[in-house]
């Protein structure tokens, strides 16, 4: 997980933690809570997939 999607998560969470225990209504907690699970997945998106490995090509047949 890249820098600032570790940052992210780490204030997010943080702010859900708060908000929890500052006595915010239920609803508040589970946006904040929804939000601060999205971001990983959000990362995984947005990663490039790996390169696929390049095909060797067919052997050639020696006319008989």
């Amino acid at each position: 997980m890249s820098t600032v999607n570790r940052t992210k998560l780490a204030v997010f969470a943080l702010l859900t933690v708060g908000a929890a225990g500052v006595g915010a209504t239920p609803p508040v907690v589970l946006a904040l809570a929804a939000v601060t699970a999205l971001i990983p997945v959000a990362d995984a998106l947005d990663r490039t997939p790996a390169p696929r490995p390049a095909r060797r090509p067919a052997p050639e047949r020696e006319p008989a």
